[in-house]
């Protein structure tokens, strides 16, 4: 790893190898997020080295969400380009294996919503933004082949349901102290099965053609 990288393949390498780092440091530590040094240690690399792929820790958890989304993206393409029929259990089976598959997307994607507002560079957020409306739009026009109302709202409300749930039914402290004084109902401990219960109702309604 102390190797210089100098062509593009090799620095491609590196950048993955330092994402995956970063990554499983994340999830050895959910408790906070890590700094650029820890990053290093872990990679085998001089901090100087990371510095010159992300220009702070912020851009670098970005890049795991990132890459998280392209991943996501690129099985519901994958599928959609497939010649079975799809279906809404389908996409459902997608999303509940790549959840299981990255559990430090949900956290990650959290964090990087609140990093895009307030300590991304304008420029890098919008850049970002800009490279998931493309990804998006791909897998829109894939996922027509066999949903013809699909679209980027549908998407995007379907993206809101998923963060949005997570952020309100994750274990936290506070969770804890809630259903154990019955503030909260227990019917809220699974995440998957609300997460899945709502988007049916969604998408059901979004594809069923409107009777004039």
């Amino acid at each position: 790893m102390q190797i210089r990288a100098t062509n593009p393949e090799d620095k491609e390498l590196r950048r993955e190898a330092i994402l995956d780092t970063a990554e499983q440091l994340w999830l050895t530590h959910p408790e906070r997020m890590c700094n650029v040094a820890d990053i290093a240690t872990a990679a085998g690399l001089a901090k100087g080295t990371v510095y010159l792929y992300f220009r702070s820790k912020e851009e670098l958890f970005l890049g795991i969400h990132e890459r998280h989304n392209a991943t996501f993206f690129s099985r519901l393409k994958a599928r959609a380009q497939q010649s079975p029929p799809m279906t809404i259990d389908d996409l459902f089976s997608i999303q509940r294996q790549f959840l299981l598959d990255f559990p430090a997307f949900l956290p990650v994607a959290t964090l990087c919503h609140g990093l895009l507002e307030r300590q991304i560079p304008l420029d890098i957020a919008f850049a970002f933004e800009q490279r998931t409306f493309t990804q998006l739009a791909e897998v829109v026009t894939a996922l027509r082949d066999h949903f013809p109302q699909a679209t980027q709202a549908l998407m995007l409300q379907s993206y809101a349901l998923l963060i949005g749930l997570w952020q309100l039914l994750r274990p936290t402290p506070l969770k804890e102290l809630m259903k154990e004084r019955s503030l909260l109902c227990a019917c809220t401990d699974d995440y998957l099965q609300m997460l899945e219960s709502a988007l049916t109702s969604l998408w059901r309604g979004a594809l069923t053609p409107e009777i004039h």
